[in-house]
């Protein structure tokens, strides 16, 4: 049955994480690796991938102006971006982990019938509230 890599998605513990950020991430801003290492203290970041996800919505801090500041509204506007993108890649893997199940699945599904799913589901836990 198809499993996701490993190396990417297994959980890792705050020291392993922040030490990723140290070796991994030296391109960074210091405002970027500072954030990052705050969504792991906050619990937020917990894998490899997390991690990816993290930088990633955090791009367009490389172009910030160190002359704008940068003050404690900015960094909640991004840990709330990095929160929220971070929790719709944890639904999608549980749809496609449930999908690979149900249909013992030796390839990944594509997005398209993954987010499909995850449609169906939402409807349904709807139906249930009503």
């Amino acid at each position: 049955m198809y499993k996701r890599d490993e190396h990417y998605n297994q959980n890792l513990t705050q020291t392993e994480l922040e030490n990723e950020v140290r070796e991994n991430y030296t391109g960074e801003t210091d405002l970027v690796r500072s954030l990052m290492i705050t969504a792991i203290r906050e619990g937020t970041v917990q894998t490899r991938h997390e991690l990816g996800i993290a930088n990633e919505c955090l791009w367009d801090l490389d172009d910030w102006d160190e002359d704008q500041g940068f003050g404690s509204s900015d960094s909640r506007h991004y840990m709330n971006d990095i929160k929220e993108t971070i929790a719709n890649e944890r639904a999608y893997h549980r749809a496609e982990d449930e999908l690979v199940a149900i249909n013992q699945l030796q390839e990944a599904p594509n997005f398209e019938t993954v987010r499909a799913y995850m449609k169906i589901n939402e409807k349904l836990a709807e139906g249930l509230v009503a």
